[in-house]
Formats: structure tokens, C-alpha cells, sequence
């Protein structure tokens, strides 16, 4: 399923970083022929460098992507996910989701559920 795919990408463990400042976004977009996959993650209250080194690291196996660095994630989502967290780790970011709006109903309910954080839809 989809959906528990994207899960996936959220799931980096515990890594110490020493650079408390928190900003920037990465844009993992899949670089395969298999199911396109492109969202964006937002860092909120991640180090610097365990967001880049851990987080921003898709881990679905099989598959390739390409990783962006920019300052913001970009307009066009159908669907955000503010203030989600792993599991066991109590760091914060926002995900936005472009690839498929059929998943967003999936998508949500693992947001509150399972991320604890906020859905929400983007103006457009």
C-alpha cells in the first residue's frame, strides 16, 4: 500500500547531533519508473544535522530518490502534516504530500493517529 510507504520515509532512530539549529526542508522526490512519490518535509524542531543526515533519508527499500535541500517546502501540496513526530523521538516537522490526492484520507489518519500531528489543506 502507498501509504504505508510514505510512513516509511518518517522513520529515522536516535542519532546525536551537536548543531541545535533548526530550519530548512528537504524535497525527496522518487527518481525510479516505479509509482512516482514526491513530498516534502519541513524541519521544525529538528538539529540541522540529524534532519539532513537522518531524516531527509527515504528508507523504502527498491527504491531510488532524488533528495533536494531547500529553505522551504514548495506551494502545490494537497495535504500537510504539521507538527508530526516519529515514534520514540520527540522532534517535530511538517510533511506535505503532492503525489497522489486520492491518499489524503489515508494519509490524514496516519498523520493524527500515528505522527500526532495536524492535517491540514493548503489554500490554492
Amino acid at each position: 500500500m502507498r501509504t504505508i510507504r510514505y510512513a516509511l520515509i518518517l522513520v529515522p532512530f536516535f542519532l546525536l547531533a551537536n548543531n541545535p539549529a533548526f530550519a530548512g526542508a528537504c524535497l525527496i522526490e522518487s527518481d525510479d519508473d516505479q509509482l512516482p512519490i514526491r513530498l516534502c518535509q519541513q524541519n521544525m524542531t529538528i538539529p540541522d544535522n540529524l534532519f539532513h543526515d537522518s531524516f531527509c533519508q527515504p528508507q523504502i527499500p527498491e527504491r531510488s530518490f532524488s533528495i533536494t535541500e531547500v529553505e522551504s517546502c514548495p506551494a502545490g501540496a494537497y495535504g500537510v502534516c504539521v507538527g508530526a513526530r516519529t515514534e520514540g523521538v520527540g522532534y517535530q516537522q511538517s510533511i506535505y504530500y503532492y503525489s497522489d490526492a486520492d491518499d489524503a484520507k489515508y494519509l490524514q489518519v496516519y498523520c493524527e493517529d500515528v505522527s500526532d500531528g495536524e492535517w491540514q489543506v493548503p489554500a490554492q
